[in-house]
């Protein structure tokens, strides 16, 4: 495929755990005047530095060491990886994209983060209608639910009530919630069902969509390793807490 080779090198080490036919939802128009903005990021560090700064004081709730160094060695807290990655979405400033494991150190009781230069500003009205998704989701509330996914892309209000229902019950299954254990490959087959389902329906996703698939494709293979089980409900409540207005 063309467009992997004229990918960045971090998006196209990572577009190795992003099933390539998400790539294919997205608009190509937007896809390529998103790519000038992402080398200059990470050959630059363009904007790295006031997000850096922001981010650490917006996640002070969180208690997390913000550092400038990569880490030689490393250790990863799982529910605190959780709290970050939910925290960043409430956060308006923007959101750091790679959250694989080799940027974060815990030892001695302190959580350390070295963010990438990869990072983004989701548009406004996407990062709102994502939070409603979200809540929507967790507190059980299928209307706001449903009205999120109109918001964000992902159904359009003229589908049959059937079609608007197996896309919802495609995209609940990158959430968790009581005991979950994450698996990567999981998360990609059914970012994969749902990518052809869009393409069925000649829908094209977000350029921000696909940095949230992106965004999650780091989470998991982060979690992944630490085979542990997450009560992902819960965290996410906690930073509902922290962050909401």
């Amino acid at each position: 495929m063309i467009l992997m080779r004229i990918l960045p090198g971090i998006l196209k080490e990572l577009s190795k755990h992003v099933p390539t036919v998400l790539f294919q939802t997205v608009e190509w128009s937007e896809l390529a005047s998103e790519l000038p903005k992402i080398t200059r990021r990470m050959l630059h560090k363009d904007g790295y530095t006031e997000l850096f700064m922001q981010q650490k004081e917006y996640l002070t709730p969180l208690e997390i060491n913000f550092v400038h160094s990569p880490f030689v060695e490393n250790s990863m807290d799982g529910h605190k990886l959780l709290d970050l990655f939910f925290a960043q979405l409430f956060s308006p400033h923007g959101l750091f994209l790679d959250i694989r494991s080799h940027h974060f150190n815990n030892e001695g009781g302190e959580f350390s983060w070295h963010p990438s230069n990869f990072w983004t500003r989701f548009d406004e009205t996407f990062r709102l209608a994502l939070l409603d998704v979200y809540e929507g989701f967790y507190l059980e509330m299928e209307d706001k639910y449903l009205s999120g996914l109109e918001r964000i892309g992902l159904i359009k209000m003229d589908w049959p009530e059937k079609d608007k229902q197996e896309l919802a019950q495609l995209f609940r299954s990158q959430f968790g919630n009581n005991e979950m254990l994450f698996d990567l490959e999981e998360l990609q087959q059914g970012m994969i069902k749902m990518s052809h389902f869009m393409l069925s329906k000649k829908v094209h996703i977000s350029k921000d969509f696909l940095y949230l698939g992106i965004y999650l494709v780091t989470l998991y293979s982060s979690l992944e390793k630490t085979k542990e089980l997450y009560n992902v409900k819960d965290i996410y409540l906690e930073a509902k807490n922290l962050f909401s207005a």
